[in-house]
């Protein structure tokens, strides 16, 4: 039964994947079929029909939170919902366009259309950066698909009657990734733009824009270790009403990474970086094997960032984890963890034990198996299974402790006095990446 369950889920996954027109070197848009609006929205599609006469092609947007073929929001604030698409013109291959559809009297039109930057979309968001109290929408263009450097447009929305006007504020700036925080506490938004270096230039760095009354200029900059190819995960933390901003960055190499934290600083006027040395031009104390981002790993309300802890014969679908918190211009221990990346969780092992454990993997099952180094006693057992397969039956002497991302996380914990850990403690401990 078992194995029939297991087939009957491959297949499911490949016919998920040829739905989507699947090729492994295909871009973000070809993996996600543009879905067309439905209900009252339906009439969107042909409102846009209307407009590009010649024909077109949808695009979606490759990242961030709007990544649908049409994206529905209040941008003139008069409490109904626009909808905002992007597409290559049949009539004008290799370049995209936005449009701004609203409905008019009961009918979807185009009331505004711009000609984009590039060939292709990157991402859409809508944050009040100018004060106006109308949010601005952000948009990232592609030149080139795919591309690391994106070209990141502001626009201000404006509106008379029914129709609506999009005008760019300043000129574009190339970015890897940006996020909009208030860095200096003046009660506004900034963009914390990351920039990357292409081909044979060897730079990274972090800019703070600010646009207040509709002018940008640079509030302050630092630079960045720039062995990096790009800034994976951005997050933020308030301390002290002070914003924090945490860079997660894959190397170079693409087998590592590093984090760059960014704050803030009255005493210098401008944005830095700690980690940062001006004189070795690296990034010092943040770096790791383990392809993991800092996060909240306790839900103590502060971010962690991780760093390598060797254990001694660790199985090398394991990795070893010392997560440590920013505290006074110094990195201070948290918490120890096991990683196990491939099978997607991470767990917590109090420090009093991290050092009287031995780890096992099979390969077979995927199950995780830690015991004493002294008595060689099983303390306790992690066994990840497919939410499709699984049968609480099959699974006699298990409990679940996760239930996260099409899987099921079972454990079974032994009678072992050297590591007294209990299943509720794994349900504490246990962690999604």
């Amino acid at each position: 039964m078992k194995y029939i369950k297991c087939i009957i889920c491959i297949l499911l996954v490949c016919f998920l994947f040829s739905a989507c027109n699947f090729k492994i070197s295909s871009s973000i848009n070809d993996l996600i079929s543009p879905i067309s609006p439905i209900g009252d929205n339906a009439d969107v599609k042909f409102a846009l029909d209307e407009f590009a006469k010649n024909g077109y092609s949808l695009k979606t947007p490759a990242n961030g939170r709007h990544i649908t073929s049409y994206t529905f929001y209040d941008i003139d604030n008069d409490k109904e919902q626009e909808a905002i698409a992007f597409y290559e013109p049949g009539d004008n291959l290799g370049t995209i366009e936005m449009s701004v559809i609203k409905r008019v009297d009961d009918k979807w039109q185009v009331v505004e259309n711009i000609k984009g930057e590039g060939q292709d979309i990157y991402s859409l968001d809508f944050v009040d950066i100018n004060g106006a109290k109308r949010k601005e929408l952000i948009v990232c263009w592609d030149v080139i698909s795919n591309s690391t450097s994106h070209e990141m447009c502001v626009y201000e929305i404006g509106k008379k009657k029914d129709k609506i006007s999009l005008s760019q504020i300043g000129e574009s700036i190339s970015v890897n990734n940006y996020i909009a925080v208030d860095m200096n506490n003046d009660n506004l938004n900034e963009l914390l733009v990351f920039k990357v270096g292409s081909g044979s230039s060897s730079y990274a760095g972090a800019e703070l824009y600010s646009f207040k009354d509709d002018n940008i200029r640079v509030l302050g900059e630092t630079k960045l270790d720039s062995h990096i190819s790009s800034y994976t995960e951005l997050k933020t933390e308030v301390i002290d009403n002070d914003y924090r901003v945490y860079a997660d960055a894959v190397s170079s190499s693409g087998s590592s990474m590093l984090t760059e934290l960014i704050y803030w600083s009255d005493t210098y006027g401008t944005i830095i970086s700690p980690f940062y040395s001006y004189s070795s031009n690296r990034t010092s104390d943040t770096s790791r094997n383990a392809m993991i981002s800092s996060r909240d790993i306790n839900s103590d309300g502060k971010i962690e960032i991780p760093n390598d802890k060797k254990l001694s014969s660790l199985p090398k679908q394991i990795s070893c984890i010392n997560w440590k918190v920013y505290k006074n211009t110094v990195l201070i221990h948290t918490d120890y963890t096991l990683c196990a990346l491939g099978d997607g969780y991470t767990l917590i092992i109090p420090d009093k034990y991290i050092e009287k454990i031995k780890v096992s993997y099979d390969e077979k099952t995927r199950a995780m198996s830690v015991s004493s180094k002294n008595s060689k006693k099983e303390a306790f057992v992690i066994l990840p299974v497919l939410k499709a397969t699984y049968n609480e039956n099959d699974y006699k002497g298990y409990t679940k402790v996760l239930d996260n991302s099409g899987y099921i996380y079972l454990a079974k914990v032994g009678n072992n006095p050297d590591v007294k850990i209990t299943v509720e403690n794994l349900k504490e401990y246990i962690k999604s990446i």
